[in-house]
């Protein structure tokens, strides 16, 4: 279970990262078109967040490795006005994992049944089950960053754009951003006890900062997102997580719906 959490922490991290949205206030925030780049990570987060707001939802693509398992997978992203969706095929070393993120609930479809003929758990953040309790900021976290008109909230006050290079990617030209953020601000601004105490086990293993890249398109949209940073495994000691996010078919309608009720199995005590 540690390590499943680990991945699913990768993957909510993916999503935080990756929707690459923000509530920055500046007022002169400007689209970015691919050319001319943002001035600071306020502006990046405004300009993003208001394309992909009026898109409302994407197609994503994942490679990476987490808690030393090679992870891929594809799955559609929905947000607007109501609470951010998703849904996501992974593969991994133990199996298939699929999930979907639903009205604020996390579903898990895991290789191997908990109950016959029920191959989805549900994790549900109110739920007084210990198991749902301590996977719950993955769920939390995820309700929180998917959509991505708020997603770069913590990074606008712990980072800062570092680097900024014009390059072709997937035959479309696009800005990429390196994003420098400073762990020890980001943890001070965490509100998330659970996500606070992980930031500080990584800053006393001798973690600083960490770098985000983003690239940004001709429409202002995110092409693809790329992290690579050591993080707490659970048990007092450090593993890594490199992730790198592809982004296609925005704005084109997607279906996401919760698993059937019949075969979603009860976590155990």
């Amino acid at each position: 279970m540690r390590k499943a959490g680990i991945v699913l922490s990768a993957f909510a991290l993916a999503v935080t990262l990756g929707a690459c949205g923000g509530n920055g206030d500046s007022s002169t925030a400007a689209k970015d078109n691919g050319q001319a780049g943002a001035v600071n990570l306020v502006d990046l987060a405004k300009s993003i967040g208001d394309e992909t707001a009026e898109k409302s939802s994407a197609h994503m693509k994942i490679t990476g490795k987490a808690a030393g398992q090679d992870i891929t997978g594809e799955g559609d992203l929905k947000f607007g006005s109501g609470a951010a969706a998703l849904s996501m095929n992974m593969t991994t070393p133990q199996g298939s994992v699929s999930m979907v993120f639903l009205d604020g609930v996390l579903y898990v479809k895991t290789p191997q049944e908990l109950q016959p003929g029920k191959a989805w758990i549900k994790i549900d953040s109110s739920s007084t089950n210990p198991i749902a309790k301590a996977l719950s900021s993955v769920n939390d976290q995820l309700g929180k960053n998917a959509d991505p008109r708020a997603a770069l909230q913590e990074f606008e006050k712990s980072g800062e754009i570092t680097a900024t290079q014009k390059e072709e990617l997937g035959g479309k030209k696009t800005t990429h951003y390196t994003v420098t953020v400073d762990v020890q601000k980001m943890a001070d601004n965490q509100t998330d006890p659970t996500q606070k105490k992980a930031m500080q086990d990584a800053i006393a293993a001798g973690m600083k900062d960490f770098p985000v890249d983003v690239w940004v398109d001709a429409e202002g949209l995110p092409s693809r997102f790329r992290l690579d940073t050591p993080t707490p495994d659970g048990s007092g000691g450090m593993t890594s997580v490199r992730m790198q996010v592809d982004y296609t078919n925005w704005g084109k309608p997607v279906e996401i719906a919760a698993p059937p009720a019949d075969q979603v199995a009860e976590l155990p005590a």
